[in-house]
């Protein structure tokens, strides 16, 4: 999927100027209320128009003020749920989703009806006019209806927040599947980081109608700033892990990253063989020079120090284990324990200390992150950031 967006509108005291090139297989939309989130989707679903500029999808232009384009909603290769889709209709959801089942090519047909009115539990109201629906059951019409167009790329406006949280867990993998099986692109909007990380990496960060920054979570948090409007506090290591077992009887998901053998908290949600990001706190990772036996702390990971960074009352260690991890101890304990760079030590991370990303939002900002291949210190009040080495 290939998306470029470049586009100028104005709407009150509300000014968006927004370019976007994306060419991954889904990307998250983040900003705060207000950001211009919604705008951006209502622009590229055809609900919206925008002053001047170009949106074009796969080659297929859907807007150009210059050529006098502009391509209705119905017949641009987009499925949306959005959240200004309020129209009220006497059409029942019966006839609602045969007419965009029916619409579809039959080549070009993914899902029936009947599947897709069982997934989201659409039965008991096949029957009721959509103008008689709540918000939520509109929000599931919708994505059913988006789906039987069967388009090149699903738009997804905050939908976990207003179709509940009992449909969460079933609508996760159908988008995987999407995503995976189909190779159909999800452009999710949210001012949840969390959420947005339960669909993909990939981030467009808006702040006021414009792109601040893009890229995957490590690259756009590298940016200096930008963990505050994240809304991350003292998250001082990011790691990819893949899920390779869940072990019940132990109360832990065993992964692995950059070689690396992690116990993770135990989440059965995530499936054998999926990736996610953790985070651990520096402060939380306890150094020794010795492999401990009979301690409850399971991941003991040895190393060799890189790097001793003061920190004003702290000191960093940079540590090489495969990965870079990044300690935060006192000078006196750097001292009892006559740490040198070049020496071996053992990095010391209760299980329950690692936090999954995708559990993790609007925290208060704090001050350090690392990303495995650089690794940035922001005051506490984000406006420096220096860097303290490179792996």
């Amino acid at each position: 999927m290939l998306l470029e967006m470049n586009v100028k509108l104005r709407r009150g005291h509300f000014d968006l100027a927004t370019q976007l090139s994306v060419n991954d297989t889904s990307i998250g939309l983040f900003g705060s209320s207000g950001a211009g989130k919604s705008t951006v989707l209502g622009l590229i679903a055809g609900t919206l128009q925008p002053q001047s500029g170009h949106i074009v999808l796969d080659g297929k232009i859907l807007f150009d003020s210059r050529k006098g384009i502009v391509m209705p909603r119905e017949q641009r290769p987009v499925g949306a749920v959005l959240q200004a889709d309020c129209t009220d209709s006497a059409e029942t959801v019966c006839d609602n989703l045969s007419a965009a089942y029916h619409r579809t090519l039959k080549q070009r047909r993914l899902f029936k009806p009947d599947y897709l009115v069982g997934l989201l539990e659409l039965g008991p109201i096949l029957d009721h006019a959509i103008e008689l629906l709540s918000a939520g059951e509109r929000q599931r019409v919708a994505l059913a209806r988006s789906l039987l167009k069967s388009p090149k790329l699903l738009l997804l406006d905050d939908i976990f927040a207003t179709i509940g949280n009992a449909y969460r867990m079933q609508l996760l993998p159908i988008l995987k599947r999407l995503q995976d099986e189909f190779g159909l692109p999800v452009l999710y909007a949210s001012q949840s980081l969390g959420e947005i990380l339960e669909v993909t990496d990939q981030l467009v960060v808006l702040e006021h109608g414009q792109v601040l920054r893009s890229g995957s979570l490590r690259e756009v948090a590298k940016q200096q700033g930008i963990l505050r409007y994240l809304g991350i506090r003292q998250i001082d290591n990011i790691l990819s892990v893949h899920i390779r077992a869940h072990d019940y009887q132990a109360g832990c998901s065993l992964a692995d990253s950059f070689g690396l053998p992690l116990a993770l908290p135990l989440r059965p949600h995530f499936a054998v063989g999926s990736q996610t990001q953790v985070s651990i706190r520096a402060n939380d990772i306890a150094l020794s020079r010795y492999y401990i036996e009979g301690i409850s702390i399971q991941n003991q990971i040895k190393g060799r120090i890189c790097a001793l960074i003061p920190s004003g009352d702290s000191l960093i260690v940079q540590v090489d284990c495969g990965a870079t991890l990044l300690a935060e101890i006192t000078p006196g304990a750097c001292r009892s324990m006559v740490l040198q760079e070049g020496d071996a030590i053992y990095c010391l991370i209760k299980t329950h200390s690692i936090t999954y990303l995708t559990e993790l939002d609007a925290l208060p900002y704090q001050r350090v992150v690392s990303h495995g291949d650089g690794y940035y210190y922001l005051s506490a009040s984000g406006l420096e950031s220096a860097a303290l080495g490179h792996g």
